[in-house]
């Protein structure tokens, strides 16, 4: 009886084990999957959202979509944004700001736009086994506005407007698996009636210049700076409503310093007025401050304005580069491998100077003496006084049209001019009278042309005694053969 009973205990206690190992495991399977979850923040959510809380028939309407986190993302998409397209027309797109190192493709339908964004600033670095390890340029655990898309409800629309995600695409990290989700989408009643009072501003950018602080249809006062070269700005606005009139005043004719624009708008009950002032300071200077440059030997050349009337060379033109790392004014022409830069050499008053980036020469430009042709840029110089001119060259000067050339003249009138080119090679060019055209001079080596008429003589005269030599030779061969055949009779 006793051993019936402890086996019946022992079952007992074998089955309330084995439940409570179930229990344990089953709770601490649940608890890894909360854990995971927990941890495995890694899921995007992608969301249609806006500021504004209602809109009227012409009304601007503008949808940002965000992702909740960005978690070392190198590409993304295609995310599909919709709206209703009875409702609302396409009027832009635009990158999220914080992404500025993507480049985006757009693709767009009625009512269905199609986005693509991929990583270009990726970085790519080496680890110890000599492997490329690549990683993201951007990261954020925070919202992100991906992209900005702005509407126009069209003039007829009523009821309620809508806007939503209705697929994210796929989004691609480094070294994690990415899932996403589709978040909240929008809808907006459209409730207005009647003529609108919006005289607001939905957009405004200058094209090429940054305002600040960054823009808000309710901010009315703006700043932005432009380079001296800018004599007139582009402004770009959109209205807030379709109706509302613009007009922009002060954008030309921009003086040195500030200059104020205008913008006043109207709403479409011709009551409300709006007034955005932007004050665009034109720099007096284009040239960054203490921008200079170092030639091959060693010489420092500050960069400066040139003046209004400074006399660029015909066939130059302006546009920007960045030497030594500052970005300047400069003036190049098609063909010339120098550009043509204003600066100051600590010595000579400010002029243009020819710089050569590969040889890293710099040559003053001088009008009265410096040939630019369509693959190089020659200078006259001072012949040095090591270099003997032969006697048949004469000093004489050859007026171009454009110039007065400095040179020397022969009897056959070749025209030689000593030059220097853009790498500061120096020597002696043949400059045609007829055609303008120049190419390398060489003299004519007139020692070698004494020696060769020397030793042309010499050899006249050896031959000429090697003539008489095999002449009388001939003669005494004949002469002996001649007595011995016909022998003359001896006299008895």
């Amino acid at each position: 009886m006793r051993s019936v009973f402890d086996r019946i205990i022992k079952k007992m206690f074998a089955k309330v084990i084995a439940v409570m190992l179930v229990v344990i495991f089953v709770a601490s399977a649940c608890l890894m999957c909360l854990t995971l979850r927990a941890n495995a923040d890694s899921d995007v959510v992608i969301s249609a959202t806006t500021r504004q809380t209602n809109v009227g028939p012409g009304d601007i309407l503008i949808v940002d979509v965000v992702a909740n986190r960005l978690p070392g993302v190198t590409e993304f998409g295609p995310v599909v944004f919709n709206f209703d397209s009875d409702k609302a027309e396409y009027v832009a797109f635009e990158q999220g700001e914080e992404l500025s190192n993507y480049v985006f493709n757009e693709t767009q339908n009625d009512g269905v736009l199609s986005i693509i964004g991929m990583d270009q600033m990726m970085n790519i670095s080496t680890d110890i086994n000599g492997e490329d390890v690549v990683s993201a340029s951007f990261y954020s655990e925070f919202q992100v506005v991906l992209f900005t898309i702005t509407l126009r409800l069209l003039p007829d629309s009523n009821g309620e407007i809508n806007c939503w995600i209705s697929d994210t695409g796929e989004f691609i990290a480094v070294d994690e698996s990415i899932s996403t989700d589709i978040g909240s989408g929008i809808t907006l009643p459209v409730s207005r009636s009647g003529l609108s009072s919006d005289a607001t501003l939905a957009s405004l950018k200058i094209r090429g210049a940054t305002i600040t602080p960054e823009f808000n249809p309710n901010i009315t006062e703006y700043s932005c700076s432009v380079e001296r070269s800018v004599t007139e700005v582009q402004v770009s606005v959109l209205a807030s409503n379709l109706w509302a009139a613009i007009i922009i005043d002060g954008n030309q004719h921009l003086n040195m310093g500030d200059n104020i624009v205008n913008i006043n708008v109207t709403a479409q009950d011709g009551i409300s007025r709006m007034r955005y002032t932007i004050h665009v300071l034109r720099k007096e200077s284009n040239v960054p401050e203490d921008a200079s440059l170092v030639d091959m030997d060693g010489n420092t050349y500050t960069f400066v304005d040139a003046p209004e009337d400074a006399q660029v060379p015909a066939g130059f033109v302006q546009t920007t580069r960045v030497i030594n790392g500052y970005s300047v004014p400069v003036y190049v022409r098609d063909g010339v491998t120098s550009i043509l830069l204003y600066m100051f050499d600590g010595t000579q008053s400010p002029g243009f100077y020819l710089y050569n980036s590969t040889a890293k020469t710099v040559m003053r430009y001088e009008p009265e003496n410096t040939i630019i042709e369509t693959s190089s840029i020659l200078k006259v110089t001072e012949v040095p006084s090591d270099i003997v001119i032969p006697d048949e060259f004469k000093p004489d000067e050859f007026d171009t049209g454009s110039m007065v050339l400095s040179g020397y003249s022969n009897n056959d009138g070749d025209f030689i001019v000593y030059l220097s080119d853009e790498n500061g090679s120096k020597d002696f060019y043949f400059y045609d009278k007829l055609s303008g055209s120049i190419s390398l001079y060489r003299f004519a080596d007139k020692k070698a042309e004494i020696l060769y008429s020397y030793l042309f003589d010499v050899f006249l005269v050896i031959a000429i005694i090697e003539a008489v030599i095999i002449t009388i030779t001939v003669y005494i061969v004949r002469r002996m053969v001649s007595e011995r055949t016909n022998p003359r009779p001896k006299r008895v």
